[in-house]
Formats: C-alpha cells, structure tokens, sequence
C-alpha cells in the first residue's frame, strides 16, 4: 500500500485534507489530515482522522467517530 503522507485528498463534500500522518492499527490503515483551505493555500485549525475502506478496487475514506479508537489514535500518532 502506498504512502499518503504529504499528499492532499478531496472528500465527497469537496473539502480537501493534506494527510499529515499515516497508520496501520488492527490491520486497518488511518489517516490524520488537515483540512486545507478553500483557495488550496493554507492549513485551517480542522483535524481530522480517516480510515480507509477498500470498495471495488478502490479506496475510501470515512471520518473516524468511535472514541476508543479516536483516543488510541490520539495517543499513538505523533506530529512533528
């Protein structure tokens, strides 16, 4: 599976997230994005975690909601 760090993902609602840091827990890959601003310019105060979900040969993204794995998520990925 290929690195996503550094790279920008568009969502379905048309917001863009730059994936700061990438993971693997439980066999299962999340992500750690900020949200990019709308002229593509900047980094907003938006964080979110994602988890992919692999669909008909393609990948997904869905919001990360649960708050066991938000909190061991939080405590294991660093940013620099």
């Amino acid at each position: 599976m290929e690195n996503l760090t550094n790279q920008v993902l568009e969502l379905k609602n048309g917001k863009n997230y730059l994936i700061v840091r990438q993971a693997i827990f439980n066999g299962t890959t999340y992500f750690f994005g900020a949200e990019v601003s709308e002229d593509g310019e900047d980094i907003t105060d938006n964080f979110l975690f994602f988890e992919r979900v692999d669909k008909d040969g393609k990948f997904l993204v869905k919001e990360v909601k649960d708050p066991e794995i938000l909190e061991i998520l939080a405590k294991n990925i660093k940013v620099e």
